[in-house]
This record gives structure tokens, sequence and C-alpha cells, in this order.
């Protein structure tokens, strides 16, 4: 089975990290995957992989199509497997020109509503990442024995707990002896506000800490903005307690040396798999800490981003932070149990090979 993987970019991002982590398993079962995208910070990461690189022309969306139609028929793909909006009408029009089974992954609420119709139509499966979206896409007019549930995967030889935080301090330039908040997401305008009570409640917890450092990393259009922000925090503090910083390829490192993780949908199950509390935040509200008694609530919700329980208020966010911090052996057990979670239901190994199955399933339907 050969399986072309459309996506618009390779950004530093969720969906680019499933698509990545999803198309190194792919390999390690005989698969043959190529990615198609306009290039990004994670081409280098793809090619390490060995994963075959198509990079999209600019032009006409034709123009696409007809680029993408001589790479299926050279490379003898039998599937393609959309992941956003951009690539969602693409897909659409190459599935039913070359007549090959095409499957989409909805990643969240976001996306355009008539690309995700029009590759509805054609897709012989619609994924849906939570347990929130089928319902969702049941009413965007989606037929329900398209839709499947299968989560993100999490590498969990990547993402795993460690026992010294030093090296990865040292590595990021981060003090050895600090309370350490990461907040990582996109600093899109979408999220924007998340980083912001991030920054406020930070500086609250700053002025009664000494040792507190809040350290937040994305990509995104308003990373000026958080700067500034940051700038007149760490300003009134007298001290530097709030860094802003870039996209990372390699996040476990911030993970690593975290004290207390706030985040929502992959972010949060990857900071679990490190073993690390996690606040959940996203752009549907707060969730709050991840623990036992919420999990499955939390996991319906992913975390903050498809549902919450409660508005983001700063208040609400110090004090969370501020819980963890003073009780670091509750919040110990906390990371194990997210760990534990993480491992059992959304390792790599196991959601690749319900992806790997639903593909053998479409091919075969395909070749009757």
């Amino acid at each position: 089975m050969n399986i072309l993987m459309l996506v618009s970019r390779l950004n530093i991002g969720g969906t680019e990290k499933h698509i990545l982590s999803l198309s190194r398993y792919l390999l390690t079962r005989g698969i043959r995957v190529a990615v198609a995208a306009k290039g990004g910070p994670l081409t280098d990461s793809f090619k390490k992989a060995g994963i075959s690189l198509h990079i999209l022309p600019t032009g006409k969306k034709s123009e696409k199509v007809s680029f993408l139609s001589s790479i299926i028929v050279k490379g003898r793909y039998n599937l393609i497997h959309a992941h956003d909006s951009n690539s969602f009408k693409l897909a659409a029009a190459l599935s039913k020109k070359q007549n090959i089974p095409l499957i989409v992954t909805v990643h969240g609420t976001y996306h355009r509503q008539d690309a995700l119709l029009a590759a509805a139509r054609m897709s012989k499966r619609v994924i849906a990442v939570s347990p929130k979206l089928p319902k969702w896409l049941a009413n965007h007019k989606i037929p329900m024995y398209k839709i499947r549930m299968i989560p993100n995967g999490i590498e969990t030889a990547t993402f795993r707990p460690i026992l010294n935080k030093n090296y990865s301090r040292k590595a990021l330039h981060l003090p050895s002896t600090a309370q350490i908040l990461v907040y990582a997401g996109r600093f899109s305008s979408d999220k924007y506000p998340i980083a912001r009570k991030v920054i406020q409640a930070a500086e609250r917890i700053a002025k009664n800490n000494s040792q507190f450092i809040a350290v937040l990393v994305g990509p995104g259009s308003r990373r000026t903005d958080l700067n500034q922000l940051a700038a007149k925090a760490n300003h009134r503090l007298g001290r530097t307690a709030v860094i802003i910083r870039p996209p990372m390829s390699s996040i476990q490192l911030a993970y690593f040396a975290a004290d207390v993780v706030i985040g929502t949908g992959r972010v949060a199950l990857e900071a679990l798999a490190c073993a690390k509390p996690v606040i959940s935040a996203g752009v549907a509200g707060y969730c709050g800490i991840v623990q036992q008694k919420n999990m499955n609530k939390l996991i319906q919700c992913h975390f903050g981003d498809h549902g919450a329980v409660a508005p983001i208020l700063t208040k609400k966010l110090s004090s969370d932070i501020n819980s963890l911090l003073s009780h670091p052996n509750r919040a110990r057990e906390f990371g194990k149990v997210g760990m534990k979670t993480v491992k059992q239901q959304y390792s790599i190994n196991k959601v690749g090979a319900r992806l790997l199955q639903l593909y053998k399933e479409v091919d075969s339907r395909n070749h009757r």
C-alpha cells in the first residue's frame, strides 16, 4: 500500500507532528508514505525520517492537482489522506480525477466548512481526533457511517519521563533551581487569549515567588503582542520572569525542563507522556489540573480545545499553578496517572495500528 499525505505546510504544530509520527509508524510496517506540502520548519524532520516529500507548487488549484496527479501515477499511490482545510478541496479534486480513495482527518472545529464538506463528500472515511468531534461533524451534515473517532498518536519513546531536568534546562539556558512553568501552543488569534492569561497569572505568581519563571513556546502571528506583554510584566517585576520562545522542533526539551505544563490537545498529551503535571486550557475554555477523577471528561473535551468546564480566569489559573508547585509529591502523582493514560490509549503504536486497519479496509473495498 502506498499512501500520499496532504497538508498545507510543514509547520511546527500538532497536525504536522501527528503526520510525522504516523508516517514513521507506517514506514516500520512496510507502508510507503509520501507527504505533499509547501515545505516549512519540519521539512528536515520528515527527510531524516525517510519520508518522501513533494513540495507543492504555488499557483492555481488546477496546477496543483495536475502536479499531484503525475506524482500519484508515478508513485502508484492508492490512497490519499488529507489533514487540513487548504488540502481538503485539493484532495477531493485529486481523488475524483485519479479515482482513488480519500480519507480526511478533522483535527478541530476550526476547519473551513466549504472545504470540509467538499472533502467529506468525496471521502470514504472522516476521522475525528476527539470524542466530541463526531457530533460536531454530524451537525455539519456529514454522514455518521463515514465518521471514525481515532485520536492523534504520541511517540512515547520521544515523549517520556526523565529523572534529571538539568540537561534540558541547561540546553534551554534556564536556571537549574527555578520553578518553571511551560505553556506551549500556537500564538495565533484564536489562542492568543490563553497565552495572555498565562502571562497575567505568571506575573501574579512571580510577585511572591522569586524562583518562578514562565516560558511560553509557540508559532504564530501574535508573538509581537506577547513579547510586549512579557516585557511590561518583567519591567513591573524588576526581573525576567516571563520568557517568550519561538517554536521548537524538539518541544520535549521544554517539557523535560518544566515543573508544570499548560496546554491543550496534543500538547497536553505530550506533556502527560513525560509524566508532567498538566493544566488544560484551550480555545473552548478552562479544564483545570489533569488528574484521575477528571481524566475521562478532559479526554472528551480534548483538554480544552473541543469543550471546557469554565472560562479561563487569571485568578483560578494562578491558584492551580501555585497548588501544583506547592505540592510536588501530589503533582508527580498526577503526572504518573497521565503518563499511564497516554501509554494505554494514545501511543503511536496503538493509534497507528487502528489507522492502518482503516486504510486496509478502505483499500480492500475500493478493489471489490
